[in-house]
């Protein structure tokens, strides 16, 4: 198992320290010219940290540039845009097709970039779960309502894809057990 946190002389060296997450979430929430209160939320979020951390965490040549791109389309995703972004049935090739559009990285470790994917597509997964009978009643596109995937083993799949690389950052991050309860959007 590959281990994303480095050792130097028994002090730990994070390869996302907080204060990189405070830039550029503050940034990017100027940028979407967010309220303070929209700031604030956006900031605590895990799905966002994750996605802004992810190039960091693989060692990404560019990490900070793609951060910042991924985290500009995550917040088109849940914002005035989401409709652009809602679930088709030709998204349903693969859990990870919907992430695409902000799933674009230049080198880096593509074991700790397919660990951090499937946590965001096993999110995904649990949303759609959660949602089934909201999507249904407002005729909404849900794959596991369409029959596309079957909950037990598309959740069954990335789990093992997540647990074959450890990535202690990460996990500290956005821990496995905490994603099926977190919210794609900043609640």
């Amino acid at each position: 198992m590959t281990v994303m946190t480095q050792q130097t002389s028994s002090v730990q060296t994070r390869l996302f320290p907080e204060r990189v997450w405070q830039e550029l979430s503050g940034r990017v929430a100027q940028a979407f010219r967010m309220t303070e209160e929209e700031s604030g939320r956006f900031q605590a979020g895990s799905i966002a940290k994750l996605i802004a951390a992810l190039p960091f965490l693989a060692g990404c040549e560019d990490a900070e540039r793609t951060a910042v791109a991924h985290l500009g389309t995550y917040l088109l995703s849940i914002r005035e845009t989401k409709a652009y972004f809602s679930a088709r049935a030709e998204d349903s090739t693969s859990a990870l097709e919907r992430l695409r559009l902000g799933s674009s990285f230049k080198g880096g470790d593509k074991r700790i970039i397919e660990r951090g994917l499937c946590l965001l597509a096993l999110n995904m997964v649990s949303d759609y779960q959660r949602d089934l009978g909201e999507d249904t009643a407002l005729g909404k596109y849900n794959p596991i309502a369409a029959g596309a995937w079957d909950f037990e083993d598309t959740v069954a799949g990335l789990q093992w894809k997540i647990l074959n690389t450890e990535c202690v950052e990460m996990e500290e991050i956005l821990p496995l057990v905490a994603v099926p309860m977190s919210y794609w959007g900043v609640n």
